[in-house]
């Protein structure tokens, strides 16, 4: 008889978790099968806070020392933009550069002969990007939105010099092994907290649809779907300065009155009082931000982020359409201790 209850309370613990599994699984939807874009990692601006396009020095250095110490150990598989394995011999190797320059040498002949420079781009602390291919999705109650993480590649940033600017060098990707076993303990945090933006609307139309955009029809219904739950007050959004929106001043943002002064055509050319009314634009939301935890499973390489908030954000033009930036919309945290976390 005494079983019986230990019985009942273990089938229920796992009828609950299935309900809850299923049930978490109908409000589960795709935003995008697939998106690619690169993260800074390094951010040089001290009047930034360190959590802005940046991963803190001893973390940053020991997260990237894990991936070439693995490599160099063949311990872990490297792919190039082709998808196709190779070594990372190959992969410095093409970064080395060859100059050949005149020098006249001295004396009376003064002959004229050419010299060969060799040098290597190639420095680890030069790689200041991750590139991501993700696939996402969230949950349409309560907004999360998960990163199921593809593969990552660190990128090779130049350094800039007088009238050449710096360039982006993508090294090579790196996929997680799915048949090796593994536990938490094998996960490093490499970062508790990162802001970053993505552009959710490319405006390059010669790269690949899944470069730094996602299709029309999911972005529309994504971002419908963020402003119809907040405007409901079904989720708690906060402005640029952290301050709570009401549903009213929410419904003020989304449609906002203002009184302008205008003239008369007309004589005595007097000026008088309107009213305009702006709806907002949902086609100027481009980018979204972003704030995350990231973690790497050291043993499989499996690359975790954990969407913390999200901030839409739209663009700004200038009166000639010119783009001069953007601006964030509203934030939406899904986890409260950030929002006041250093």
């Amino acid at each position: 008889m005494k079983l019986l209850p230990k019985f009942l309370f273990f089938t229920l613990t796992i009828f609950l978790a299935f309900s809850c599994n299923k049930n978490k699984a109908k409000y589960e939807q795709i935003i995008t099968e697939k998106i690619q874009y690169d993260v800074t990692i390094k951010n040089n601006d001290s009047d930034l806070e360190w959590w802005i396009q940046n991963i803190e020095g001893p973390q940053r250095d020991k997260f990237i020392n894990i991936i070439f110490d693995n490599i160099n150990e063949n311990k872990l598989k490297i792919f190039n933009m082709n998808h196709q394995e190779v070594s990372l011999e190959s992969i410095v190797s093409n970064l080395f550069t060859f100059d050949t320059i005149q020098l006249q040498k001295n004396g009376k002949k003064k002959q004229i002969i050419d010299t060969v420079f060799i040098s290597n781009s190639f420095n680890i602390k030069n790689i200041t990007k991750i590139r991501f291919d993700e696939k996402w999705t969230f949950n349409e109650k309560t907004l999360v939105v998960n990163k199921d993480i593809k593969g990552f590649c660190p990128v090779l940033v130049s350094e800039k010099r007088k009238d050449i600017a710096s360039t982006d060098l993508p090294l090579f990707w790196i996929y997680a092994d799915t048949n090796t076993k593994t536990d938490s303990t094998d996960n490093l945090l490499i970062t508790k907290k990162i802001q970053y933006d993505v552009l959710i609307k490319s405006i390059d139309k010669q790269k690949d649809w899944w470069i730094d955009n996602i299709e029309t029809t999911d972005r529309e219904k994504f971002l419908e779907k963020i402003i119809e739950v907040v405007a409901k007050g079904k989720i708690k959004a906060y402005d640029f300065f952290n301050n709570l929106l009401d549903k009213k001043k929410f419904e003020e943002l989304l449609h906002r009155t203002d009184t302008v002064v205008m003239q008369r055509l007309t004589e005595p050319f007097d000026n008088y009082d309107t009213i305009c009314k702006t709806d907002f634009d949902q086609k100027s939301i481009l980018k979204m931000r972003f704030i995350e935890e990231w973690t790497l499973n050291t043993q499989t390489f499996k690359f975790y982020k954990k969407v913390l908030a999200i901030c839409p954000m739209v663009e700004g033009l200038d009166d000639k359409g010119n783009l001069r930036g953007y601006t964030p919309l509203f934030w939406v945290y899904f986890d409260e201790n950030i929002r006041n976390a250093e």
